[in-house]
């Protein structure tokens, strides 16, 4: 059914029954005029678009301006018309927003990390100016979903790719569940279509399989209800294709295997009633402790309250419950969008807004990294925050993602507190940093003066303010040892080329106001030591004072460009050999240490301490690497492979073997190989042995 300016004025009587619909009016004969004669891919007038967009802008019960900017979103994009006309006629307040809704649709997300990282800064600046901005976008891109069959495949893949990534994580953070969830479910249809269809086709038939037996269920429910004089709405659910599409991925299951597909919700009159209810309830069937949560308490940060719990009913077969009052029910579909109709059509308080404070937080913590890399990752950790709650000694309630530790604890209440932090008690037993905080913890932090911060820590913290703050600490010391560094290289190859210079007279070349500065920079690698040198004498000479034979002093094998004479290590955690793409970063007092590109832990190296190195074409040293081979537990099988190692004159340093329950083995051997080549060699020849399953190369255990 194709939306009318009618239905938009309906939909907002109904919740603003004393709304200015001039205005709707108005800007709808505005965007017709700009519009008129723009078709869409779907040979519709692009009218429709903006009609649909402010339709679901209504469902959301935002306010008359939201509507107004609706209808008018693309008409600075798509026409001659500028935004001081908008301003011009209709005021600054729908100007602001439909100047936020053209800088958003001028972002694209399919770009290089750099530009990812920039725009979902702007993004996020434009949800921190006025949330209803965002609220419009996201009307617009589920309208857009709703009508991607029109483009071409490769346009469905990366609209839907960006929606999912971005749009529908966003609209989870905003409590919005409705319109995550269908961005989501059209999302998986176009990335995925044919599980969705699978899995659709399972679901429905679940639904309908299950049908009688949830009914006889509700009914039970209803008389005990009855019975307690609680006046309750009781109703069953079925599961979302996308929230069981990710369960399956995520526990590598079959769908047989997921017990929670159909549930039950019970919509009462107050918070007293909650409660009444769950009693009932596990009066009637034994419930699982584990699955008893108590969101009413403690609200999630999207402002979502419930209370959760699951049961084993008639037949022992799982049934999860939800139990919560109408308010909190419209809440948890609606969001952050909700407080517009319980605030009767005005915006949000600065008290309402107190429950976007992670988007605050995160803005504020963003503006600390500089990595790319560095900010998606910490964007995509505050985007998917599966929670847990934990109780400080006093008793109040701390919220951390899944898998947050003491260190995160310790600095969510202070920095200095985070930076001594040694362990924890937790429910009065000590525990390592490591340890995984769980919901209903009562954390109290271990300290003391000597201790500090060391680059392990960024593997054992979890929030993005913990990191940013290790990450802090590191550099400055960082910086210290940079100095150091760089004035040992500055004087070394002053030493060999037998020159005296005063430092400071290179500052002002280096725009640098102190030789700290320059040395700092020198040992971060920002600034070659040759760049320093030309500086101080002609090229011609430099290169005829270093034209006396030398001993080379480093046989490691590795280049590092732009400084000579530097002690060059190799990373015991990835084991690089000739042939593996390297990075190498400067470590603090001990050279240079390379790394394979794809290791884990370069991710968490600062990029400005970053060298180029590269292999030298006459490696002949053997390097020492580390590798399994999964194969079937039969008598012979560890003989015929270090009978292909040894034939291939490749010495075996280590050698461990274990038997699994599924009859099949691991071994893992240690050895000294020349380069890549020869371990692809290698691994080639085992893997046609009959019986081997997988064979990998293994970060050092």
């Amino acid at each position: 059914m194709t939306v009318r300016i009618n239905d938009i004025l309906d939909e907002v009587s109904a919740y603003i029954p004393d709304a200015d619909k001039r205005i709707i009016e108005k800007t709808y004969v505005f965007s017709a005029r700009v519009h008129q004669g723009q078709t869409r891919l779907s040979g519709e007038p692009y009218l429709n678009h903006p009609l649909e967009v402010a339709y679901i802008i209504t469902q959301m019960h935002l306010d008359v301006a939201a509507i107004a900017a609706a209808l008018l979103h693309d008409t600075i994009e798509d026409s001659l018309t500028s935004l001081e006309d908008i301003k011009q006629e209709f005021g600054d307040e729908i100007s602001l927003l439909v100047g936020g809704l053209t800088k958003i649709s001028r972002i694209h997300f399919q770009s290089t990390e750099e530009e990812q990282a920039e725009n979902f800064r702007k993004m996020l600046l434009a949800m921190s100016k006025d949330l209803r901005i965002f609220l419009i976008k996201l009307a617009d891109r589920l309208h857009n979903m709703r009508t991607l069959q029109y483009h071409k495949r490769q346009s469905q893949i990366r609209i839907a790719r960006e929606t999912l990534d971005i749009y529908a994580p966003l609209a989870n953070r905003l409590g919005i569940h409705w319109l995550q969830i269908e961005l989501e479910e059209l999302s998986l249809a176009y990335l995925e279509p044919e599980a969705y269809k699978t899995l659709k086709t399972e679901l429905d038939a679940k639904a309908k399989e299950k049908e009688g037996y949830l009914k006889e269920i509700i009914a039970k429910i209803q008389t005990e209800l009855d019975k307690e004089h609680v006046n309750a709405d009781v109703k069953w659910r079925i599961k979302h294709v996308y929230s069981v599409y990710q369960k399956l991925k995520k526990q590598g299951i079959a769908f047989e295997g997921v017990h929670d597909v159909l549930g039950i919700r019970i919509i009462v009159n107050n918070m007293e009633d909650c409660y009444r209810v769950l009693g009932i309830i596990h009066s009637m069937w034994k419930p699982i402790q584990s699955r008893i949560k108590d969101f009413i308490a403690m609200p999630k940060e999207n402002m979502y309250q419930s209370l959760h719990t699951t049961v084993f009913g008639p037949l022992g077969q799982r049934i999860e419950i939800q139990i919560r009052t109408k308010k909190m029910d419209y809440i948890a579909n609606e969001g952050i969008a909700s407080h517009w109709r319980y605030k009767e059509g005005a915006k949000i308080s600065e008290h309402d807004g107190e429950k976007l404070s992670w988007l605050r937080q995160l803005l504020e913590w963003q503006q600390e990294l500089k990595d790319p890399r560095e900010f998606l990752q910490s964007v995509k950790i505050d985007l998917f925050p599966d929670e847990v709650y934990v109780f400080t000694p006093k008793g109040d309630v701390l919220r951390f993602p899944a898998g947050a530790t003491p260190l995160d604890f310790a600095y969510s209440v202070h920095t200095e507190l985070g930076h001594q932090c040694t362990g924890a008690k937790i429910n009065g037993q000590i525990v390592p940093l490591r340890y995984r905080l769980k919901s209903g913890d009562v954390v109290e932090i271990m300290r003391s003066s000597k201790q500090h911060p060391g680059k392990d820590w960024l593997r054992i913290a979890k929030t993005t303010r913990a990191k940013t703050k290790i990450r802090s600490w590191l550099r400055t010391q960082e910086r210290e040892q940079s100095i150091a560094l760089g004035k040992e290289i500055y004087e070394k190859k002053l030493k060999s080329l037998h020159i005296k210079h005063d430092v400071d007279d290179l500052l002002a070349e280096f725009s640098f106001k102190k030789a700290e500065d320059l040395f700092a920079a020198i040992g971060f690698g920002r600034i070659s030591i040759n760049q320093v040198i030309h500086r101080v004498v002609p090229e011609q000479k430099t290169v005829a004072r270093t034209r006396a034979p030398q001993k080379k002093v480093d046989s490691s094998g590795i280049t590092v460009k732009g400084v000579e004479g530097l002690l060059v290590r190799f990373a015991k955690c990835c084991r690089p050999i000739p042939g593996d793409v390297v990075e190498g970063f400067i470590t603090r007092g001990r050279g240079i240490t390379v790394h394979r590109r794809d290791c884990p832990y370069v991710a968490d190296i600062d990029p400005q301490r970053l060298v180029p190195v590269e292999w030298e074409t006459d490696v002949s040293e053997s390097h020492e690497i580390e590798f399994s081979v999964l194969c079937k537990d039969k008598p012979g099988m560890l003989g015929s492979i270090t009978a292909i190692i040894g034939g291939q004159d490749i010495n075996i340093t280590k050698l461990k073997a274990n038997s699994l329950p599924n009859g099949s083995s691991i071994c893992n051997f240690r050895v000294m190989v020349k380069n890549l080549s020869e371990l692809e060699n290698l691994f080639d020849k085992v893997r046609r042995l009959s019986g081997v399953e997988k064979i990998e190369r293994l970060l050092a255990s």
